[in-house]
């Protein structure tokens, strides 16, 4: 096969956005986020999954070069971020990176190499990388996020709920339905900020109140249709929900000016530790 016309066929079928062309056109292939060469029902998903996170995705050749068995294409990529793409929501911002594929026939096997920098597409997408450790002694690591609510008031009570899915699609559905629940609770009476984690399959969300009379702000429609999907549509394989109030809860700031701690061990104010011209303040619990 003429490695330059298979190199040719194969980028057509990524800018027809056709998963099955583009496995039918290479026997091999090798990129970025496939962790090693991939072919068939591999190649297929791996080329679904990026359409999707980037449909209409189109490459440009700015040039290309050919020998006896190799075809080399230098690209530019355009994509706008409308899907789930390495763990990251869809943003909606545009992108465009430049990139290599090498080509490489023997008799008629098709191997493609392609290279570009995903990090560099991460950040010109505006994602911030975390880069996570593998578990160490017993400790997993994942993502946190966090909703600021309206006060700085004592929490008076907490709520944690523990949410294990099966799968990263389930965990992309829990995430976009604490969203619609977050976005319903950040202006209720008594919401004073909620944070989650996400690690090891398992999805972490602590919740502060004011009181426990608050927690009713929680039973608005967001959060009664993420209770129909736990109980009706199979979301997740099981859930805890509990209540706590605190048995203690003491806050100490530093000054900034001379690094002496004030406290506050009672919730009637704060003890100043210094005779700086500063007022501490409570802050946000979560």
């Amino acid at each position: 096969m003429d490695p330059q016309a298979a190199a040719i066929l194969h980028m057509d079928a990524w800018n027809g956005n056709d998963p099955a062309r583009v496995a039918a056109t290479a026997d091999r292939f090798d990129a970025p986020g496939t962790e090693g060469p991939v072919s068939g029902q591999e190649l297929r998903a791996h080329a679904a999954a990026l359409f999707e996170a980037f449909p209409g995705l189109k490459f440009g050749i700015d040039a290309q070069a050919a020998g006896p068995d190799h075809a080399v294409l230098c690209w530019t990529l355009h994509v706008q971020h409308l899907g789930r793409y390495l763990g990251a929501r869809p943003s909606g911002a545009t992108a465009t990176i430049s990139g290599t594929d090498v080509v490489r026939c023997d008799g008629d096997q098709v191997r493609v190499l392609r290279a570009f920098d995903r990090v560099s597409l991460l950040d010109r997408l505006g994602i911030r990388v975390v880069v996570s450790p593998p578990a160490m002694h017993g400790w997993q690591y994942g993502l946190g996020s966090r909703l600021a609510g309206a006060g700085a008031d004592r929490p008076g009570v907490l709520v944690m709920t523990r949410l294990d899915v099966a799968d990263e699609q389930q965990e992309e559905q829990v995430s976009m339905l604490s969203l619609a629940v977050g976005a319903s609770l950040r202006n209720a009476r008594g919401f004073l900020g909620a944070t989650t984690t996400i690690v090891g399959g398992h999805i972490y969300t602590m919740s502060a109140f004011d009181r426990p009379e608050s927690v009713r702000a929680v039973n608005m429609k967001p959060h009664q249709r993420a209770v129909r999907r736990f109980y009706r549509s199979g979301l997740c394989t099981a859930g805890t929900v509990s209540v706590w109030s605190p048995l203690r809860l003491m806050e100490a700031v530093r000054c900034p000016a001379c690094g002496v701690l004030s406290e506050d061990r009672t919730g009637t104010g704060f003890e100043r530790g210094c005779t700086c011209e500063w007022t501490p303040r409570g802050r946000p619990f979560l």
